[in-house]
C-alpha cells in the first residue's frame, strides 16, 4: 500500500517553548516558503505535513500516557515513564516535559493546517485535487483543535498561518473551538464527497462523518451524534469482524484493508516513512529523539515476562517495557465466559521459550511457563501445577486496595501486539498501523445518543447488534441487554470492554463527568491525589514565561 510520507517542513508555529531552543539559519538556496508552496511538489508536501503529528501521539508512548494512565483502566508499570501523571502528584505540573512537547506539537500542526488552507486555493493542483486536500486538512485542523481544547480547555485558537514567533497569546471559550471544530468538519464532509476508500492513509469522508459524530456526542447534541453515527454504520462497507482477536491479528493490522477501520494512522516496516519518536527519559526536561519511529505501543503494556522461569526475551512476546499495567476493574469488566473480547484483548499465558525451568521441574519446552489469571483459582488447582509453572490468580497479584502487588507482573494488554513483524528483538518500530477511528464505536454513539436523547429501545438495539457481535460461540443471548441495564455507567464499562487502551479512556470520561469518580473508585495510585480541576491539564509554564501579556493569558485554575 502506498504511504503518505510526512515530515516536518519549515513553517513557524505558535506555541514554541523558547525562542532560544532554535538556531539561526541562513537561507542560502533562497527558496522561500511562498515560492516552494507554489509548486505542486511543495503544495503537496505542505499537506503531507499536516499528517505528522498523528504519529506523534498515534501508535506513541507520550499519546498513550496522555489518555490511558490516570484512569480506571492503567495503573503504572515497573518502568512507567510518568508515574507523576499516574499518580496523579504534585510532580504532575506545568514543568512536566510531556506538556511542554505536546503544547508545541499540537500547536505547530494548526499552523501546519492554516498554512495549507491559506496556499491550497492558489496553488497548481487541479481543481478537483484542492477539494480533496482542502478536505484532508479540514479534517486534520479539526482533530489536532480537539486534542488541544479536550486537553487545556479554552486556551489560543488560531485559524491564521503564523509567521516569525508570536508573542502574545488571547484565550478563546471551549465553544469558540468547537464552532470552529464543526465548521471544519462540513468543509472537510463537502470537500471530500466521493472518497470514501482508504488511499494510503488519507483522510476519506466516513472518517470526517465518524469523527464529527464523536464530536456531537462530545458536546451533548446526542441525537445528531446517533443520526451520523448511524449513516456512518449504514453508508459505507464497514464490517465488524466476527472474532475479536483476529481484529487485532498483526496479519489485519493494515488499516486500508481492516474491515473495521474508518481512519488508521499508517505505519510502516521501513524507517525512511516514519518520523523519529521523542523519547521522554522521565528524570529531566531533557528530551531525545529515538531512531525508531515505527508503531511502538506493542512495548508499552508488556510486563517483563524474560524474569520469569522457562523464559528468555524473543520477537513474539515483544519487549517487556512495562509502562502500563491494567487495573483489577479493567480485567474484571469482561465476563470472559460469553465474551471474547477479554481473549482478544489480554495476554494471561506465555510459553517455555529457552530460559532457565528453576523450581518448575514438570516444566517442558512449548509449554505454559507462566500464567496469570484474571480470575480467582482454587488452592487445589494451584497445587496441581506447583511444579509445572509460575500461576497466580488475580488475587496474587492485586493487593485489597486494587494495587499491584509487582508492578512487573500483570496480565498484559495485547492488542497492539507485533508477533511477526519485526526482524530483531530490539528492533523497536511495528509496521502496525495505529486505528484511530473504528466501526465499533459508531454502535457505541448510536447506543449512547439514543439513550441520552430518550430513545431507550434504539439504545438497546444498537449495543446488542455490538454486544451480540463479539459473544462467544454459542453466548449471543447471554450478551444481550435491556432497558433496565443500560445507563452512562453500563455504556462507559462497554466503551472500556471494546475501546480500552486505543487512546481514548480519558476522554471519555472526561466527557461524561466521571473522570474523578472512576479514579477515586478504581485507581489505587491517583485516588488521594486527584482533584476536580484536574479534567484540565496544566498550560506549560515555558509558554506562560515567554509571553508578554502575562496578566491577560494565565495558567488553568487550580494548577
Amino acid at each position: 500500500m502506498k504511504k503518505i510520507l510526512t515530515f516536518v517542513i519549515g513553517v513557524t508555529a505558535f506555541g514554541l517553548s523558547s525562542c532560544s531552543d532554535f538556531l539561526d539559519e541562513t537561507n542560502k538556496s533562497g527558496l522561500t516558503g511562498d515560492t516552494f508552496y507554489a509548486t505542486t511538489t511543495g503544495i503537496e508536501s505542505l499537506v503531507n505535513s499536516t499528517y505528522t503529528p498523528l504519529r506523534f501521539w498515534y501508535g506513541k508512548e507520550g499519546g498513550a500516557t496522555m489518555t490511558e494512565l490516570a484512569t480506571d483502566l492503567f495503573l503504572k508499570g515497573g518502568d512507567c515513564h510518568h508515574p507523576e501523571i499516574a499518580d496523579m502528584s504534585a510532580n504532575f505540573n506545568s514543568q512536566s516535559p510531556i506538556i511542554q512537547v505536546y503544547w508545541s506539537r499540537l500547536y505547530a500542526a494548526i499552523n501546519y493546517c492554516n498554512t495549507a488552507i491559506e496556499k491550497i486555493p492558489t496553488s497548481p493542483l487541479p481543481e478537483a485535487t484542492k477539494k480533496l486536500r482542502l478536505g484532508e486538512v479540514y479534517y486534520l485542523r479539526a482533530m489536532y483543535n480537539w486534542l488541544i481544547v479536550e486537553t487545556w480547555g479554552g486556551v489560543h485558537l488560531s485559524t491564521k498561518p503564523t509567521i516569525g514567533v508570536q508573542t502574545t497569546s488571547t484565550r478563546s471559550s471551549v465553544d469558540e473551538f468547537y464552532k470552529v471544530i464543526f465548521a471544519d468538519l462540513d468543509l472537510a464532509i463537502a470537500n471530500l464527497g466521493g472518497r470514501v476508500n482508504h488511499e494510503g492513509g488519507r483522510v476519506t469522508k466516513p472518517a470526517a462523518e465518524a469523527f464529527k459524530a464523536r464530536m456531537l456526542l462530545t458536546r451533548g447534541q446526542n441525537a445528531e451524534a446517533a443520526a451520523l453515527a448511524k449513516k456512518v454504520i449504514s453508508d459505507y462497507n464497514f464490517k465488524l469482524f466476527s472474532d475479536y482477536t483476529a481484529l487485532w491479528d498483526i496479519n489485519n493490522s493494515e488499516g486500508s484493508t481492516n474491515s473495521e477501520v474508518i481512519f488508521y494512522v499508517n505505519y510502516s516496516a521501513d524507517n525512511l516513512l516514519n518520523p523519529a519518536d521523542l523519547e521522554f527519559d522521565g528524570n529531566s526536561t531533557a528530551n531525545a529523539f529515538r531512531p525508531e519511529g515505527g508503531n511502538q505501543l506493542h512495548l508499552m503494556f508488556t510486563p517483563r515476562y524474560d524474569f520469569h522461569a522457562g523464559m528468555i526475551l524473543d520477537i513474539p512476546n515483544s519487549i517487556g517495557f512495562q509502562r502500563y499495567a491494567c487495573t483489577r476493574r479493567y480485567l474484571e469488566l469482561f465476563n470472559s465466559d460469553i465474551d471474547q473480547r477479554y481473549n482478544g484483548t489480554f495476554k494471561e499465558v506465555w510459553k517455555a521459550n529457552g530460559g532457565q525451568i528453576g523450581v518448575y521441574t514438570s516444566m517442558i519446552q512449548g509449554d505454559t511457563a507462566v500464567y496469570w489469571s484474571h480470575k480467582a483459582l482454587s488452592s487445589a488447582f494451584k497445587a496441581s501445577k506447583a511444579k509445572k509453572y509460575e500461576l497466580k490468580d488475580i488475587n496474587d497479584l492485586y493487593n485489597p486496595d486494587q494495587s499491584l502487588v509487582d508492578f512487573r507482573n500483570f496480565i498484559e494488554m495485547h492488542k497492539h501486539n507485533s508477533t511477526t513483524d519485526r526482524t530483531a528483538i530490539f528492533e523497536f518500530r511495528s509496521k502496525r498501523d495505529a486505528f484511530v477511528t473504528r466501526i465499533a464505536e459508531m454502535y457505541l454513539i448510536a447506543a449512547e445518543g439514543e439513550m441520552k436523547a430518550g430513545n431507550t429501545a434504539e439504545a438497546v438495539k444498537y449495543m446488542n447488534l455490538l454486544r451480540t457481535n463479539r459473544a462467544k460461540p454459542g453466548r449471543a443471548a447471554d450478551m444481550q441487554i435491556t432497558a433496565s441495564q443500560l445507563n452512562i455507567d453500563f455504556v462507559l464499562d462497554e466503551r472500556a470492554r471494546e475501546l480500552g487502551g486505543e487512546l481514548l479512556r480519558w476522554f471519555d470520561l472526561k466527557r461524561t463527568g466521571k473522570l474523578v469518580e472512576y479514579i477515586k473508585a478504581y485507581n489505587p495510585n491517583a485516588k488521594s491525589n486527584i482533584k476536580d480541576y484536574q479534567v484540565l491539564r496544566p498550560i506549560p509554564q515555558s509558554h506562560l514565561d515567554v509571553i508578554t501579556n502575562k496578566s491577560e493569558f494565565q495558567q488553568n485554575p487550580g494548577w
